[in-house]
């Protein structure tokens, strides 16, 4: 079972633990509502399009490294 998001006639969204071949549901209004695909929930850093956990690991490690190489040049 997964959940999936519902839309009603009555333009009601919510969502609903079904199975993957469900493409209805009963809506609290007492309607049936039809499955709709979702927007996928992911978050990019606005510059480099990175997701932001990935840019923040190499901006630590760049500086990390820089680091190093001034200890060993010093």
């Amino acid at each position: 079972m997964r959940l999936f998001d519902f839309r009603c006639p009555c333009g009601k969204l919510f969502e609903d633990l079904v199975k993957s071949d469900v493409t209805t549901s009963r809506c609290s209004c007492g309607l049936d509502a039809k499955r709709v695909i979702s927007p996928v929930r992911s978050n990019l850093e606005g510059i480099s399009g990175d997701f932001p956990d990935a840019h923040d690991r190499w901006v630590k490690k760049r500086e990390q490294h820089m680091a190093h190489e001034r200890r060993q040049t010093s």
